[in-house]
């Protein structure tokens, strides 16, 4: 049996060519019991479901309010906005190799030859983007990263041999690594259940992949001992196996930081104290309400209290007494205490309160980067591990591209870009890149500009529009030639050859002498 994973990871040295049943049965027990509740704890602390809502009612005579306060939901949120708010641009370049000179003069073809940019496998980048829906689908994939520690991606082809991507919760995937100094991946097994109506029975998948296919497992409900949390442990038999093209393991492992951490850890405990306090804060109000009645040297009768709650009267006998026994609530040290478990929350998760008063106003952008600066230096870490995610990803369909482009197609070419998405102010940047304009190259400039998402495009199109305004302007341009019966080209200096060759008599002006020649 296979004892806890290091840093929750599986290091195991396999000297045979297919993983056997009893490991991997092995494998899927531990993870199942030991890490993947981990991440079921901290999705459900995004989705709200917060320790408060286990609380049990110890009295039920007294009030048991369960009140949770999103503050996972807003700053997971809130950091996916600003740090994948904006489209990731994947940008593949070939290297410019020595060129021979061109030998066609660029007058004739309309282009100058050397200055177009090869762009074969860009294109099946994008085609492969465009068709996975990439821009929602590195959102989600770093959404999750930052709730559970880490996310995967599945590259594979479907029926059709277009290359998809299908992302992969962690706690659906067991990585295995050959040791754990050089984090070498050996094996990914991805675990997934289909469930039969017929038969109302569940068949348990695992699909082992390694560099150049998958082996299939399965087993069919084994009975409730063998289950742990949804999931049969034993029972596994080999299937079959599927052979794949990438020549390395196409599972993708994004990773939220170096500890695999979730963002929830470090404020975990501050949210659930956050969550009682106001509970019992409002267990305290209800209870309030609910107060009771002292009468003092009297006697109320049933008549009497059915007339206190009817008419509000109460007779009051000399020296008698009537009031309600409430419990002083210290508001100011409440308020004071919640005030400074809120401000915690937001320290350590580096995620600015966007209702603080301080981000009111029309703040420069300095101003506004300086308040960010604690998310940003969080982002910095997240993009490192997305970036080494995305040249992983890339590596893997390089060999589909290299099938598509017939290109090789090396990962060192591909420019991942990333954008924050923060208010700018748009003046001071205007003003930046005209301060800039001739020192720094047009491309650079235009991606200072948070509208302009490709500055390539906008290069290019700037090009035609000048291309255009210099055939509109030019005489000689087809396009401006105003055609004269049969002839596109006519001899505008015909007239003044025909009025040299007549006298001033017959010929008093050029119209006249067109018309004189013409009746002779």
């Amino acid at each position: 049996m296979i004892g806890k994973p290091v840093d929750g990871e599986f290091n195991v040295e396999i000297e045979a060519k297919r993983i056997g049943t009893t490991l991997l049965e092995d494998l899927i027990s531990t993870h199942a019991k030991k890490i993947a509740p981990k991440y079921r704890k901290y999705q459900k602390l995004y989705e709200n479901k917060h320790k408060i809502a286990s609380r049990k009612k110890r009295d039920e005579n007294k009030p048991n309010n369960k009140v949770s306060n999103d503050f996972f939901g807003q700053i997971i949120d809130n950091t996916v906005g600003y740090f994948l708010g904006n489209p990731i641009i994947l940008n593949y370049t070939e290297p410019q190799e020595a060129k021979k000179p061109v030998e066609v003069d660029p007058v004739d073809v309309g282009v100058d030859l050397e200055q177009i940019e090869d762009t074969v496998v860009q294109d099946e980048v994008d085609k492969i983007c465009l068709d996975n829906e990439k821009d929602d689908l590195f959102m989600e994939w770093g959404k999750e990263a930052m709730i559970k520690g880490l996310s995967h991606i599945l590259i594979y082809q479907n029926e059709e041999s277009k290359t998809k991507f299908m992302r992969l919760s962690p706690e659906d995937v067991i990585l295995v690594y050959k040791n754990s100094s050089t984090k070498e991946l050996q094996y990914a097994i991805r675990l997934y259940d289909i469930d039969t109506e017929d038969t109302n029975t569940t068949t348990h998948y695992a699909e082992v992949y390694d560099n150049t296919g998958y082996d299939v497992f399965k087993c069919v409900d084994g009975g409730s001992a063998s289950i742990v949390m949804g999931r049969d442990t034993t029972g596994y038999t080999f299937d079959h196996r599927e052979p794949h093209i990438y020549g390395r393991i196409p599972v993708v492992t994004m990773y939220n930081n170096e500890e695999k951490m979730s963002d929830l850890e470090r404020i975990e405990s501050l949210v659930n104290d956050y969550d009682k306090v106001l509970s019992d804060v409002s267990n305290e109000f209800e209870a309030f309400r609910n107060a009771y009645l002292m009468l003092k040297n009297m006697v109320a009768s049933d008549n009497a209290l059915t007339k206190l709650k009817e008419e509000g009267i109460l007779e009051v006998m000399e020296n008698g007494d009537a009031k309600f026994l409430t419990k002083q609530i210290q508001t100011d040290a409440l308020e004071n205490h919640l005030n400074r478990l809120e401000k915690n929350i937001y320290k350590f998760s580096q995620v600015p309160d966007l209702s603080d008063e301080n981000f009111a106003g029309n703040l420069s952008g300095v101003a506004i980067r300086f308040k960010l600066f604690g998310l940003e230096t969080k982002c910095i870490i997240k993009e490192r591990k997305m970036e080494k995610a995305i040249r992983d990803l890339f590596r893997v369909i390089s060999a589909p591209l290299r099938v598509l482009t017939g290109r090789e197609v090396d990962v060192l070419n591909l420019k991942v870009e990333f954008t924050r998405n923060v208010p700018n102010n748009i003046t001071e940047l205007v003003d930046t890149v005209t301060k800039l304009d001739g020192k720094v190259d047009k491309e650079t400039l235009l991606a200072l500009l948070p509208f302009i998402d490709n500055p390539k495009d906008v290069l290019e199109k700037l090009k035609q529009d000048i291309e255009e305004e210099k055939k509109s302007s030019d005489p000689y341009s087809p396009q401006n030639v105003v055609a004269d019966g049969n002839n596109p080209f006519p001899n505008l200096n015909a007239g003044a050859q025909i009025i040299s060759s007549q006298s001033p008599q017959e010929a008093p002006n050029g119209a006249g002498a067109d018309i004189a020649v013409g009746e002779s």
